[in-house]
């Protein structure tokens, strides 16, 4: 066994994804290398390596917006193997308990920050309009931003329109919430509005999965460590593991990061 996996010291919680040997390549560079990772109900996980390690494509691979060559997914009753043929309406089951929030916003420039949040629910949930106004609202006023309903995109600040990606992304009331950089195109002060929203959700015990090149962050507000070297998990621990490991290219990521 690798003695850098410390899952024993994790907390028990409810698995709602499982991936097995997966694999993922662009053109001859393998990215993915044989991964198998577990996400769990009520835990945030945050992803951690250097640039190319393949964070944002294991987080892109875990919603389906890059498709595996390799592997098995698994979610409650529903399993797919990426080796065999399988069709678009099978990956729905998965795609659609999964919220996604991107390091450029991805705001609708033509809908202002209410119509953005309700568009999900109301256009792919089939929620009513009144009832998705209701959520949006209260989503809204819980990242700061129940003033802005009416705003359009062009007149937010960066970090307020992550924050109403944020919104937006809980709206659609997700099994668990990917974040991808979401502070990577943000100024300090502006970082520091959104990394409070997260750090909130984290301690409601929201299901997040986060890749983040913040060591900071990372610390507060993750209970597992993924650490990604090479395309393949490294480290799969608590933070206090991972901030006090011996091993060499744990210690000299951090030290290269705290920089």
């Amino acid at each position: 066994m690798n003695p850098f996996f410390n899952t024993k010291s994790l907390p028990v919680c409810t698995k709602i994804r499982n991936f097995t040997n997966l694999n993922k390549s662009f053109g001859d560079h393998l990215v993915l290398d044989n991964i198998s990772v577990e996400i769990f109900d009520g835990q945030t996980t945050v992803i951690v390596g250097s640039s190319g390690s393949g964070k944002s494509t294991l987080l892109r691979c875990i919603n389906l917006l890059e498709i595996p060559q390799g592997g098995e997914l698994e979610l409650g009753r529903e399993r797919i193997n990426f080796s065999t043929k399988f069709s678009q309406s099978e990956l729905l089951p998965f795609r659609q308990h999964t919220g996604m929030v991107f390091q450029g916003f991805n705001l609708f420039p033509h809908l202002n920050v209410l119509e953005n949040v309700i568009e999900g629910p109301v256009h792919v949930l089939g929620v009513s309009k009144q009832a998705a106004i209701k959520k949006a609202e209260e989503l809204l006023g819980k990242v700061g931003l129940g003033d802005k309903k009416d705003a359009y995109p062009n007149r937010l600040s960066g970090g307020q329109s992550q924050r109403v990606a944020i919104a937006r992304a809980l709206a659609m009331d997700p099994y668990f919430l990917l974040l991808d950089e979401p502070t990577s195109a943000l100024d300090p002060e502006l970082e520091a509005e959104v990394l409070k929203v997260i750090i909130s959700l984290s301690r409601e015990k929201k299901s997040l999965v986060i890749v983040t090149h913040n060591m900071n962050f990372a610390r507060k507000v993750a209970d597992r460590i993924l650490f990604l070297d090479k395309g393949k998990i490294a480290f799969d621990g608590t933070p206090e593991q991972f901030f006090t490991s011996q091993n060499e290219r744990i210690v000299n990521f951090i030290s290269a990061m705290d920089i």
